[in-house]
């Protein structure tokens, strides 16, 4: 029942980003086009997220359903115009990746801290209870967000909108979205945003079960008498994707970005095959496979927004419209839609093969597990190699658009 809410609210969350992408380009007030909607829509997550990681007694499935829609809203302005701020901060193709790169580390950085934050307070209270830690997660979110939205809207300059003629009647919502499903450009790189959301979604989804079960790490690393928990593993992940950010960005100078994204995903599959020859119950070994996994997964995120910046240029040569927001928004929905189908899809297959998640499996469920493991990421990982190797927004192209654009826009 929660895996159907989580994905029937991100499949709500799809169909309200494409129109709040199209709005914020659209309707642009005295104070910009990002900050003010960062700035409306922080206290109403703060709430939200008060009201997702403190429920009250009672609390089911409608409640549950009401604040995960609520929260998607307004953490879809925040995330849409805090992308397209950042990707409209150049115009230059490797310093959007630079751009890019760092948001991203920050943003991995932003997930160690809320992953280290309920081990520390389960440490200092002796309370290792899931309720307290969703509760720490919470307070870091709550105090944290609108701390840093501030800092950011008072010390970042927002660059204005191009300049259009007056006289030209604005892009509708319909007819934006009918000239973007016209790009070949967008749509492969959409693709790749989705697949990657897919293989990330079906990794995550059963990361429980896998880390238990498939390679037996409950109980299998003791430190000072305590057995640590499975979870610590994903503490690996992010610093791999974190430490694995400045890699993939020198990678993208020397062979483009699309080239970088494909050697990234061929590191992913090279990871997940690792899994077939890991021993069980070993904790460093599983360590190993998350950092490297973590590694190929950092380039992806900051990557694709930097291409896609590269793709909003070629639109403005087409259409006369900067619709950054709009942009970020689709690539937002594709990135949700391949979350949130593993986890709506998954669990029914399991439920079908005669998986149990409270554990008990005789080993042909748990084959079937690990094979729905390894190799839905690696089939996905190789039509994304399949859409980005050639894709045809280089460096050069780029900067031809660049040039045109100029010439195009008033003195």
């Amino acid at each position: 029942a929660t895996g159907f809410i989580f994905m029937i609210t991100r499949f709500w969350d799809v169909f309200t980003d494409g129109f709040l992408g199209w709005a914020v380009d659209r309707f642009p007030t005295r104070w910009g086009r990002r900050k003010v909607w960062m700035l409306a829509s922080t206290p109403l997550m703060v709430i939200g997220t008060v009201a997702i990681c403190f429920p009250p007694e009672g609390a089911g499935n409608l409640y549950l359903m009401f604040w995960l829609t609520f929260i998607y809203i307004w953490w879809t302005l925040i995330h849409l115009c805090h992308i397209a701020w950042a990707a409209e901060l150049s115009d230059r193709y490797d310093e959007r990746s630079s751009i890019q790169s760092r948001v991203l580390a920050v943003y991995f950085s932003g997930l160690l801290l809320v992953l280290t934050a309920p081990i520390a307070v389960g440490a200092v209270l002796g309370d290792t209870s899931l309720e307290t830690k969703v509760e720490a997660m919470g307070i870091y979110a709550a105090v944290l967000l609108p701390i840093t939205v501030l800092a950011s809207v008072f010390i970042v300059r927002e660059r204005p909108a191009p300049a259009r003629d007056p006289n030209e009647k604005p892009m509708g919502f319909v007819e934006g979205l009918s000239l973007a499903s016209r790009n070949p450009a967008l749509l492969r790189l959409l693709g790749v945003d989705m697949l990657a959301g897919l293989a990330g979604g079906t990794a995550s989804g059963l990361f429980v079960f896998v880390t238990s079960e498939l390679f037996e790490l409950q109980g299998a690393l003791t430190i000072g008498g305590f057995a640590l928990d499975p979870g610590a593993l994903l503490i690996f992940t992010y610093a791999g994707a974190f430490f694995g950010v400045p890699l993939w960005l020198k990678l993208s100078y020397r062979v483009g970005k699309h080239r970088a994204v494909s050697a990234s995903a061929i590191l992913t599959i090279l990871a997940f095959l690792y899994t077939l020859v890991m021993p069980k119950g070993d904790f460093l070994a599983a360590s190993l496979f998350y950092l490297v996994n973590g590694i190929a997964f950092g380039a992806a995120p900051f990557l694709d927004r930097a291409m896609l910046a590269d793709v909003v240029d070629l639109d403005q040569t087409q259409s006369g419209e900067q619709r950054t927001g709009f942009f970020f928004a689709l690539m937002s929905m594709t990135n949700k839609i391949g979350y949130a189908l593993p986890v709506g899809i998954i669990f029914p297959v399991l439920a079908l093969i005669g998986y149990d998640p409270n554990g008990n499996n005789d080993p042909e469920a748990i084959a079937w597990l690990g094979a729905i493991f390894v190799v839905v990421p690696i089939v996905l990982k190789l039509l994304i190699i399949a859409l980005t190797w050639n894709f045809p927004i280089t460096r050069e192209m780029q900067e031809a658009l660049r040039v045109q654009l100029a010439r195009q826009e008033p003195a």
